[in-house]
C-alpha cells in the first residue's frame, strides 16, 4: 500500500509541475502567431547609392508577434542597393536613448542576457524598463494592423488531470512531497528546456546573417534580432560598395519613442 501511494503521489506531483509551467513565465513559440499588416514604413532613409527602409519592429505582445514573453527586438528592414554595381550590408546597430550601441545577436540565450544587462544599465539611471511598453507610437507611426491577437496556448489543468485521484493517493503524495520534489523540479527544467529549444531554432530560421550582398539595383529583406533597447534613436546599416565603406542612419526617436519604458516594475524574464 505504501509503494502505491508514493507512486500515484509521484504522478500527480509530476502532472502538478508541469502545469505550473505551462502556467508560468517563460519564452515559448505561439501556436497562433499575431499576425499583422503594415501600410507604411516606420522610417526611412536614402543617399545616392542606397535606401533603407525600418519597415517594423516585433516586440512582446505586439503585432507580428511570435514567441510568448519575447525579450527581445526583431527588426524588419529593407535595403536597396540603387548603384550600378555589388553592395554589402555588413553591419546593423541599434542605439539606444542612453547613447549604447546595440549590435545583433544570433541565439535566444544571448538576447536575453543582454537584455538584462540594458535594463540593468537603464535602472541605474532611475528608468524603468518592460519589454513590449510603449508600442503606441510605433502603431501609429507603421499604421500597423492587428489581423489576428491569439495569445499563447492555454495551460493544462491540474484539475482536471487529477479528477481520477483517490483520496489515498493524495494522502500519498502529501506524505511523500518531500521524496518527490526533485523528480518534479526535473520535469520542468524538460519543459523549459524544451522550449527555449524551440524558439532558438525559430529564431535561427528567422535571422538573416550578415554580411549580405546585393547586386545592382536588388532589394534585400533583412530580419535582425537585437537585444531590448529602450526608446532607441537610431538605426544605422553599413555597406560596402566599390567606393568604400558607407553608413545609412535611419531616424528611429519619433517612431519609436517610449519603446520598453514604463513606469512600473522592471521586467525582463531568464
Amino acid at each position: 500500500m505504501k509503494n502505491s501511494n508514493i507512486s500515484t503521489g509521484f504522478v500527480i506531483t509530476l502532472v502538478l509541475g508541469a502545469s505550473v509551467l505551462a502556467g508560468c513565465g517563460g519564452t515559448k513559440v505561439l501556436k497562433d502567431p499575431v499576425a499583422m499588416q503594415v501600410t507604411q514604413p516606420l522610417a526611412e532613409v536614402a543617399d545616392q547609392r542606397a535606401a533603407a527602409k525600418l519597415n517594423w519592429v516585433i516586440v512582446r505582445g505586439g503585432p507580428g508577434t511570435w514567441a510568448k514573453n519575447a525579450d527581445w527586438d526583431e527588426y524588419l528592414v529593407t535595403i536597396e542597393n540603387r548603384s550600378d554595381g555589388t553592395a554589402q550590408v555588413t553591419q546593423l546597430v541599434v542605439v539606444d536613448s542612453l547613447g549604447a550601441r546595440n549590435e545583433p545577436q544570433v541565439e535566444r540565450k544571448q538576447l536575453v542576457k543582454n537584455s538584462k544587462a540594458n535594463a540593468r544599465r537603464y535602472k541605474e539611471s532611475g528608468i524603468k524598463v518592460k519589454a513590449g511598453v510603449g508600442s503606441g507610437t510605433m502603431m501609429l507611426a507603421g499604421a500597423a494592423v492587428t489581423a489576428v491577437g491569439v495569445g499563447a496556448a492555454s495551460a493544462v489543468a491540474a484539475t482536471s488531470a487529477l479528477g481520477g485521484a483517490t483520496a489515498a493517493g493524495a494522502a500519498g503524495a502529501a506524505a511523500g512531497g518531500l521524496l518527490l520534489l526533485g523528480p518534479a523540479l526535473a520535469v520542468g527544467g524538460i519543459v523549459r528546456g524544451v522550449n527555449n529549444s524551440k524558439v532558438n531554432s525559430q529564431i535561427e530560421v528567422r535571422q538573416t546573417l550578415l554580411p549580405q550582398e546585393l547586386a545592382a539595383g536588388e532589394t534585400l529583406e533583412l530580419d535582425i534580432f537585437f537585444p531590448l533597447a529602450p526608446s532607441p534613436r537610431l538605426l544605422e546599416i553599413t555597406y560596402v560598395d566599390a567606393s568604400g565603406e558607407h553608413v545609412l542612419v535611419v531616424d528611429t526617436s519619433a517612431a519609436l519613442d517610449g519603446l520598453h519604458i514604463e513606469a512600473g516594475k522592471d521586467q525582463v524574464d531568464d
